[in-house]
């Protein structure tokens, strides 16, 4: 039995399709049912059932995945252990960002950290929907800059500003001229949803669901705010962006429009839970100089106290 076969099970439990899990793991779909079936021949057991061209776990199945689950989190902890008694990860912070980052202070926070630890190479990596806490557990990344909700007891988020959120809509919307819109005006549209894998709570907050009290209707399945911007401007879906996004990223095809009574969104930086390692917890310093003397150049931006 390998690791990957493990990764391979859990990832088809979660989307109960083949197709789809094969794409999230970077495979065939052939080579990726080939393993599964190993996986059942080696074990004995049938883990899934493929009757009635639906995919469903087994009994056995529920109960396989639920301790691969935990099997894979002890060998990301394993793995991020190692590498944090590494002397070479001492001298090196990976950071992720998703997006705009925290926009206008991003450079300012980083200024003042090379100023802090000259010595720490910086190194930066483009966080998508669906990985932008997985690649932090995994060690792929030592900070994070995301924006909340983020509800996982792996990390630990630290909130640095808010600011207020924008309606993204077709340029040929009805609403597209509105000087201002209610997040009820979008209710009922089809939205640019985040592809299977993003964090449930982080997906329903741009989607508005906890005003509909429901899930959205889904236009479009999205990894990234390039794709989102894709589907809005061509398949006439719509989403909500943070007023910083509205400023940094420009599409010919979409227009952006105030949502004044949409709950705020709050910029944040994460590690892993229990990452003491000074050049991680100096970040924390470079964060707290740059809100105190450099938020003014986001504008509409407000301190989040914590």
């Amino acid at each position: 039995m390998e690791v990957r076969q493990l990764r391979y099970a859990v990832r088809l439990a979660d989307t109960l399709h083949f197709g789809r899990a094969a794409e999230r793991e970077h495979i065939a779909q052939s080579a990726f049912s080939g393993h599964i079936a190993r996986l059942e021949r080696e074990l004995g057991v049938a883990l899934f059932d493929r009757r009635h061209h639906r995919v469903r776990l087994t009994p056995a199945g529920a109960a396989f995945v639920e301790r691969a689950h935990q099997i894979l989190a002890q060998l990301t902890d394993a793995a991020a252990e190692a590498k944090r008694h590494d002397p070479r990860h001492q001298q090196t912070l990976r950071v992720g960002s998703f997006a705009e980052a925290a926009g206008e202070l991003t450079p300012m926070i980083f200024s003042i950290y090379r100023e802090l630890r000259p010595e720490v190479r910086l190194e930066f990596v483009e966080l998508t929907m669906v990985d932008q806490v997985e690649r932090l557990v995994a060690g792929e990344v030592d900070i994070a800059i995301v924006r909340v909700p983020l509800d996982d007891p792996r990390i630990t988020l630290r909130p640095m500003f808010s600011e207020p959120r924008v309606a993204v809509l077709p340029r040929r919307h009805r609403y597209a001229e509105a000087g201002a819109l209610s997040v009820d005006d979008l209710l009922d549209e089809p939205f640019a949803a985040a592809d299977t894998g993003a964090p449930a709570d982080w997906s329903s907050y741009w989607t508005c669901d906890d005003r509909r009290g429901q899930a959205c209707r889904v236009g479009a399945r999205v990894r990234s705010v390039g794709e989102s911007l894709m589907a809005i401007a061509c398949a006439g879906a719509v989403d909500t962006f943070p007023l910083t996004a509205a400023r940094l990223f420009h599409h010919a095809g979409v227009a952006y429009v105030p949502l004044p009574d949409a709950a705020a969104s709050t910029v944040a930086f994460a590690t892993r839970a229990r990452d003491t390692r000074p050049h991680v917890t100096t970040f924390d310093t470079a964060v707290a100089h740059a809100l105190a003397h450099h938020l003014a150049t986001v504008p509409h931006a407000h301190a989040v106290p914590g």
